[in-house]
This record gives structure tokens, C-alpha cells and sequence, in this order.
């Protein structure tokens, strides 16, 4: 009797304490300031798709008015009808097909896409790791900051038979072209964030001891994040840019290519179409880059690393 008494009371324990914590995992799955967080980067990316959306709309409506005004060439000037049929209705005047015509377009973002991303990838690691330095050793920074500032203000263009001569025209080039463009606005406003750390911050890291690189991870890196996301807005569709250029100056590949090909051939709906797309594309790189950047700000603060001490 001794023990199924034990045995029922603790069957009835067991009853009574499950329930109480049921409300507590389902509470633990998001809390309210991850929902908080989530909410804002829905605030802030539905406000931006909505921005880019009507952006679009006024573009296109603009584009369309200013070729009836201008009273332009229908053969070469295209509207955006033009184009959407061009990519979408097959026409018995063309030797094309619009899926032929979506497929070789495909083909030709994916070789531009490949392009950005090497441009983009050496750009960013070149001016992340020579900002940390200017952040570190102050004299580097004073000697080659105006070297670098310098070397911004020759055009591209001027400096493609150097650049062919030293790389040739593979992926090393392609690599320097797309960093070119995404480096120097990187470079400039990363050193700009790094030294806008608050006194007091550093201050109190050197108290307790910490070195120039514990004020850098602690401090430097997370005030710097701001200025680092911006700059990435600019960079991505620079990319985009950096490759196409290469693609025009350096190989018969690509879109960059691609237009110079389609103008021989007098293909301008060709032309009008590669236009869009790499407008569509650079939209939302700039799109996914924001995004990005209201996540990580949502969960640092665009104050990170900041004394909020008066």
C-alpha cells in the first residue's frame, strides 16, 4: 500500500509540473526583442521593395515619354514594351525566339555575374585589410593614403594598355578592374568609421589593459559597421560595372561584350534588353546589400561601439 501510494503521488507530481513548463519552451523559441528585430527588418526591407518598385514605375514611364517627345528611330530607340516583348512574345519578324533570346541573355549575366564576383571579393578584402592597417600604423596611412587618392583620379581607360601589358586579359585582370572600382570608396569610408571611435571607449580598454588590436575587435570593428554597409550599397553595383568594363575593354565574354557585339549586328533590342537586366540585377544586389545591413544593424545598433557617456 506503502509504495503504490508513492508510486500515484508521484504520477500526479509528474502530471502537475508538466504543464508548467510547456509555456516556457513555447516562450524561449523568439523573444521579444528577436520578434522586435524582425519586425524592423521587415519594416525596412518592405519600405525599400516598395521604394524600388514605384522607382521602376516612373523610370519606365519616363523612358517611354521621352523617346515619343524626342520623336526617336523605333529601330534603334526601344521602349520598354519593346523589350518586354523582345524577352517574352515570340515574333515572326525575329530569327529568334524569346525563350532564345532569355536563354543566351541568362548565359551571358551568369559569365558578368562571375566577373562582379571576383572584382567584388578582391575589392572588399583589399580595402578591409589595408584600412585596418592605416587604422594600426598611422605612418602607413599618412604616406600611401595620397598615393591611393592619387591613383583614383586616373581614369580606367587610360590605364587599360598597362594593365593588359602587366595581366593580359585573364581573371587576374578582372580582379584588379572590379577591386578598382569597389576598393577606394570602401577604403576611404572604412577608415573613417575605424577612426570614429569614442574616446572614452579606448580609454577604458586601455585601462584595463587591452592593445591597439582589442580596441580594434572591441571597439573600432563594430563603430565601423555603418560605414561599412553603406559603402557595400555602393560597391555591389559597382561591381557589376567593374566587370562589364573588363568584359568591354578585355574579352569577347560577358554582357560588356555582348553590347558591343549586338551594336555590330544592329540586334538593339539586344542592347535595350542587356540595359534592363543589368538595371533589374544591380537593384537587387542593392536590395539584398540593405537588407543585410538592416539586419546586422538591427542586432549591433547603428551605434555599436559607441560611448553613450556624455
Amino acid at each position: 500500500m506503502v509504495g503504490r501510494r508513492r508510486t500515484r503521488r508521484g504520477r500526479l507530481l509528474m502530471a502537475t509540473a508538466a504543464p508548467t513548463h510547456a509555456p516556457t519552451l513555447s516562450r524561449a523559441v523568439i523573444s521579444p526583442q528577436t520578434a522586435s528585430t524582425l519586425r524592423y527588418v521587415g519594416r525596412r526591407l518592405g519600405t525599400t521593395v516598395l521604394t524600388i518598385v514605384i522607382s521602376a514605375v516612373i523610370l519606365g514611364l519616363l523612358w517611354n515619354l521621352a523617346i515619343v517627345l524626342l520623336h526617336a528611330n523605333p529601330f534603334i530607340a526601344k521602349t520598354p514594351a519593346d523589350v518586354f516583348n523582345y524577352l517574352f512574345v515570340d515574333s515572326a519578324k525575329s530569327k529568334t525566339t524569346a525563350a532564345e533570346n532569355r536563354d543566351v541573355l541568362a548565359g551571358l549575366l551568369g559569365v558578368t555575374l562571375g566577373h562582379a564576383a571576383i572584382g567584388f571579393v578582391f575589392g572588399v578584402g583589399a580595402s578591409v585589410v589595408i584600412s585596418v592597417l592605416f587604422t594600426l600604423i598611422r605612418p602607413i596611412e599618412f604616406m600611401f593614403m595620397p598615393l591611393a587618392m592619387l591613383l583614383r583620379t586616373v581614369p580606367l581607360l587610360a590605364m587599360a594598355p598597362v594593365i593588359f601589358l602587366v595581366f593580359g586579359n585573364g581573371l587576374v585582370t578582372a580582379a584588379f578592374i572590379g577591386g578598382v572600382v569597389v576598393f577606394f570608396p570602401l577604403l576611404v569610408n572604412l577608415t573613417l568609421g575605424f577612426r570614429s571611435v569614442s574616446s572614452q571607449s579606448v580609454d577604458l580598454i586601455k585601462v584595463y589593459g587591452g592593445s591597439r588590436w582589442t580596441i580594434m575587435r572591441k571597439v573600432a570593428i563594430p563603430t565601423a559597421l555603418p560605414y561599412f554597409f553603406a559603402s557595400m550599397r555602393i560597391a555591389v553595383p559597382g561591381a557589376i560595372t567593374g566587370a562589364m568594363l573588363y568584359e568591354w575593354l578585355f574579352t569577347y565574354e560577358g554582357l560588356g561584350a555582348a553590347i558591343t557585339t549586338a551594336k555590330s549586328q544592329s540586334q538593339y533590342g539586344q542592347i535595350w534588353a542587356i540595359v534592363v537586366l543589368i538595371t533589374l540585377v544591380s537593384i537587387l544586389l542593392y536590395t539584398v546589400a540593405t537588407f543585410v545591413e538592416t539586419a546586422v544593424l538591427a542586432k549591433w545598433g547603428p551605434n555599436a561601439g559607441k560611448s553613450t557617456g556624455k
